[in-house]
């Protein structure tokens, strides 16, 4: 690989993988290393941003899309911002993007815009399985996607797997890329030797894939049943309230909720709260204390198809101490 070109990684993965909590491992283990993050988000509000411990590495965040449709010029756009810095000195960049976005014309940007060539190089592309939830993903056409455009598949979860479903899964992932390294892990833990540094895009193998996309003749469509909503309150949380909210949501599949996340503002509580929720499946772990001068504003994001706004909106607002100071999007 050039030395001259910034290696850049890209993270893909369906809604709730663990994509973040994979960029947070790798900025940790790179202490001292400035790294160029780059994230999209499906939906107006962004909460991965806040999510990503990014320290004093640059941040960029896209939101209101899929990064590779629309979003694609602000994806260059911002890839050239942090190229263009004088305050730093990049020494690689990594771009997480959206649960529901196709990796091919992600790709293709890096691989078609003359100016990034001339700085920038892929050095790999990881794509996040969730194994315990894969299940529900199992037809999802961009799900299968981002395995077949993978250079390194990360199996996360498999702590929730037992050995026979754990083989199955790893068989069904070769018989769609059987090319690809495949590292099984939980809470996204991966050894930054195993992902970073190591040269593992083949442009032969991804015109094998998609003999066009360096044609820009990549067919992608989105499955406008999938939304998303967001609520933001500057009122305090009920814990326990919300718990009950988010259980009974998740256990109801007519809903068809496939993500939740937020970051919340329980009351009584000098901490944030990180909140994840992948089908039946949430948590909410502390996170940074709210700073002193900083409001506290709880933002949580729902992901899914056929979503009962009105009743999302009556649930949120029942976990609060009051029905003022909210908004909606």
């Amino acid at each position: 690989m050039n030395t001259k070109n910034i290696p850049v990684t890209v993270i893909s993965g369906f809604l709730g993988a663990g994509k973040t909590t994979l960029v947070n491992h790798l900025l940790a283990q790179n202490a001292g290393m400035t790294i160029g993050v780059i994230v999209n988000e499906f939906g107006e509000v962004g909460i991965d941003g806040d999510l990503i411990v990014a320290d004093d590495n640059p941040l960029i965040e896209i939101r209101n899309g899929c990064i590779c449709c629309t979003v694609r010029t602000d994806l260059v756009a911002g890839v050239k911002a942090l190229l263009a810095r004088t305050d730093i000195k990049l020494a690689r960049l990594i771009i997480e993007t959206s649960g529901l976005a196709d990796p091919a014309p992600v790709l293709q940007t890096f691989l078609a815009d003359a100016d990034l060539l001339r700085q920038v190089e892929l050095e790999s592309v990881v794509t996040l399985v969730d194994a315990a939830n894969f299940h529900h993903q199992i037809h999802d056409g961009i799900a299968n996607e981002q395995i077949a455009f993978a250079d390194l598949i990360v199996l996360n979860k498999v702590d929730l797997m037992d050995a026979g479903q754990l083989s199955s899964l790893e068989d069904y992932l070769r018989s769609i890329n059987p090319v690809a390294t495949i590292i099984c892990t939980n809470d996204a833990e991966v050894s930054n030797d195993m992902l970073l540094g190591v040269q593992r895009f083949s442009l032969p193998n991804l015109l094998a894939i998609e003999p066009g996309i360096l044609e820009d003749e990549h067919d992608h469509e989105h499955d406008n049943s999938i939304t998303s909503f967001a609520m933001e309150s500057t009122l305090a949380i009920d814990a326990e309230r919300f718990s009950r909210w988010t259980t009974q949501l998740t256990s109801q599949p007519a809903q068809n909720i496939m993500r939740m996340k937020g970051v919340l503002n329980f009351d009584g509580e000098a901490r944030q709260f990180y909140f994840h929720s992948v089908h039946m499946l949430t948590e909410a772990k502390p996170g940074k204390r709210w700073a002193n001068d900083a409001p506290r504003v709880t933002r949580l994001v729902v992901i899914g198809r056929n979503l009962d706004i009105d009743a999302l909106q009556n649930g949120f607002l029942s976990c609060t101490h009051s029905i003022a100071n909210h908004t909606y999007a």
